[in-house]
Order: C-alpha cells, then structure tokens, then sequence
C-alpha cells in the first residue's frame, strides 16, 4: 500500500489521507475549481446548511472507495490478487486506479452541479465532460500513473471494464457505490436532516466479492448486511422526497435551468466547462438583475430576479411520490384547465422531479434490473428475495406539481380546492 503523507480533517469520515501524488491532483486549478461548484444547488435557499461542495465530496468518495477496496482485498486477498495478477495489475495499483477515479468522479460537473447540465450538447451529461477533463490532463497524469492506469481510470467511470475488475466499477458506480455513501451521509448532514444517516461501517464491513458469469469479480454482500443495504435504499427514497425533490428547491431548479439556457455558453469544446463555476453564475445573475429591463434581456432578468430575490411560485397540486404515466398525463390536463380557467395567473408544471432509488432486479416487473446477491450459509439469493422490503422499494421516484406565482392564502386555497376537485375528472 502506498504511504498516504497527507490528511485532512473531514466532519463525515473523520481524517482522509493522500499521498503526494494525489495531493498534487488536488492542487490543480481544475481540480480546486470543485471548492466553487454547490453539491445541491440552490437547496441553500430551503436548507440554510446545504453549502457544501463537489470538492469535499470528491474526497469523500476517494476515502469510502479505498476503505471498501481495503476491507474486500484484507477478506479475499487471494482471490482478488489473483484475478488482478491475471491482467497484469497488482493490488497496489488497483487501489490507486480506484483512488484516482474516485477523486476525479466529479470534475466534469457544471455551475450548481445537476442543474447546470441544461447547458451541454444534447444527450450530453456531466459524466462525458469528466472524461473529456481527464484527457485533457492526461500529459500531467503520465508523468504520475502510466497509461494503463489511465485508460482504466476513464473506464471506471464510465463503466464500461472487462469482467475482471467489474467490482473496481461496482465501488465507484455501482448498487452499493462509495458515491452514494458518501452523497447521502454528507447532504444529510449538511442538510441538517436525519433521513440519509445509515449504518455504513456495517454495510462495508459486510461487503465481498463473487464470481460472475463473465468469469470476472463483482461485489454482494454477507448476510449480515442486509439491514444496512436497506437503510441506504431507505435513506435514499428519504432524501429524494426531503431534500433532492424538495418542491422549493425544485421550482428554483426550473428558474435556474431557464436563466442557464439564456447565457449562450459557447460549449464547443466540452472543456470550456472549466471556465465556469458557481461564483460566475451568481455574478452573472446579480449582474443580470441590476440591467435596465428592454425586449432582448426580459426573459433572462425575469428568471434572475426569481432567483436573486428568492420569490418563487406556491405549490397548488402534487402527486404521489411515484407518479406514473397517468397521473401525469392527469396532471398535464389540470394545468391545461387552470391555464384556461384562470389566464390571469402565472403557472408552472415541473414534471421532471424524479430519479432511481434503486435498479436492483424484481420478480414479476418488466424492467431489467442489476443482480447483486446476498451470501449465506446455504448458498447465495438475490437481494430482492433476502429482502422483502428493498423488494417492496419503487425503483423511481416521481412527482408531479403544478406551481402558480400567488402568495394570497384565499387564491391559493381556491386553486388548491379546484385541483382537488379536477383530480376526479380529469381522466
């Protein structure tokens, strides 16, 4: 294992440790630019706490990845040496490819994270602008990491490995992944909330590795662990609901996503993302704001001061937590009326509030889903059958709302009243 020379103090994991190397990583102005970019976007405007950043969280991932690969590697040290030695990678460099990919995970995301993808090149996401980063620094890299330990780097994180190392992708991006560990436990603290708290020390420590059908590796988990897996799927739904889906966070999501789409990024090369964070954004709005108001900038000024003044929409109608194809053409006919009905108003739909809670494969649905296994004594089962609550767990979540720009509690209670009564006609 290499000596770790460095170490600073974080309130989630405790002390994380670096070598030289990665310190130096650390210290280039791309990477430093993730001290600008907002973990949650603007969900400091609900959650006061939530200013954390894509840096720490990046070194969270880096922390979680290694302890896992150092529980998995001290539990199957000849099995795992001897698929790694099979390709030509020691342990030593698997954990500092793994270390290396963890670290730079994230160095593709835009101004306030998620919410400033609207920006990149269709069917684009942060994920093609972290690789497109990567090769870009790949001169300073070689001179650190070899080639191979490059190439398996980008593979990582886009996933696409051979079989040997599928659980090096399972640890940075998969099921039981070191970045939800860390996303979950870090927003929620942050957050000041109690709803992505899970008992993760269990949950590594019961982590282990089996063959799959490839002829490679893959990461299940002991018995012993089900409880904690099911704390985080738990935790995860609770923080889509609490936090991440939150209906103010969400409406300045929409006002945000809009004033981005108004900024003519020129993102022809998607490495110009490295000349934008957070502190130029909200520059930007506060000089956007500040503008005499004429036909060319209204739309811009209208979504900035939105944002700037914090005077956002009311929620009228929400669905359930797992909206489905007709609740949402329901909720597209009862904006559709109101519209109608009340032209006076200003309303919104928002209904892109959603996400994957978990993919793991259920009996009896037709979506595919991931096989990740449960070890025990007579055997191996998959999650879903060990777990009849992860099985019982709606792989997404999605809700429906429809905002109106009124702050009057009479209207909002008579527009409240006229969506509930819609909701039971609109087929």
């Amino acid at each position: 294992m290499e000596t770790s020379a460095n170490r600073i103090r974080d309130p989630i994991h405790g002390f994380i440790t670096f070598s030289d190397k990665e310190k130096e990583i650390i210290n280039w102005n791309e990477f430093q630019r993730l001290r600008y970019i907002k973990q949650l976007a603007l969900t400091y405007y609900v959650y006061p706490g939530a200013m954390h950043t894509r840096f720490e969280h990046s070194l969270g991932v880096m922390e979680v990845a290694s302890r896992i690969f150092d529980r998995l590697l001290y539990k199957e040290e000849k099995r795992i040496n001897s698929i790694l030695s099979g390709i030509g990678l020691s342990d030593i460099q698997a954990r500092r490819i793994l270390r290396l990919a963890a670290l730079l995970h994230d160095i593709g995301h835009l101004p306030f994270s998620h919410g400033g993808e609207v920006i990149l090149p269709e069917v684009k996401r942060h994920e093609d602008v972290t690789i497109e980063i990567i090769k870009h620094l790949r001169d300073k890299l070689k001179k650190m990491f070899s080639e191979e330990e490059i190439n398996i780097c980008i593979q990582l994180i886009t996933g696409e490995v051979i079989p040997e190392i599928n659980f090096l992708k399972d640890i940075i991006s998969g099921q039981v992944d070191a970045d939800r560990i860390d996303y979950l436990l870090r927003d929620s603290y942050h957050c000041g909330v109690g709803y992505g708290h899970f008992d993760y020390h269990r949950l590594i420590e019961e982590l282990v590795v089996i063959e799959d059908s490839a002829g490679g590796l893959e990461l299940a988990i002991d018995r012993g662990g089900i409880h904690s897996l099911e704390a985080l799927i738990l935790a995860r739904y609770y923080m889509f609901t609490q936090v991440f889906c939150h209906r103010t966070r969400r409406i300045y999501d929409i006002y945000l996503k809009e004033f981005m789409k108004r900024l003519g990024f020129n993102l022809s090369s998607l490495t110009n993302v490295l000349e934008i964070d957070d502190v130029d954004l909200i520059n930007e709005i506060r000089v956007t704001v500040n503008q005499e108001q004429n036909k060319e900038n209204y739309e811009k000024k209208y979504f900035a001061e939105r944002i700037y003044n914090r005077n956002h929409h009311s929620v009228i109608y929400e669905s359930s937590d797992f909206a489905d194809a007709k609740q949402k053409r329901k909720a597209k006919g009862i904006y559709n009326i109101l519209t109608e009905k009340y032209n006076e108003e200003n309303f919104v739909i928002d209904l892109d509030a959603d996400g994957t809670i978990h993919k793991f494969f259920v009996e009896g649905e037709d979506e595919e889903g991931v096989d990740f296994y449960v070890i025990h004594k007579y055997g191996r089962d998959l999650i879903t059958k060990e777990s009849k609550i992860i099985e019982g767990i709606r792989k997404k979540f999605h809700v429906v709302r429809i905002y109106v720009d009124n702050k009057d509690e009479k209207k909002l209670k008579e527009l409240r009243d006229k969506c509930i009564e819609l909701e039971k006609e609109v087929r």
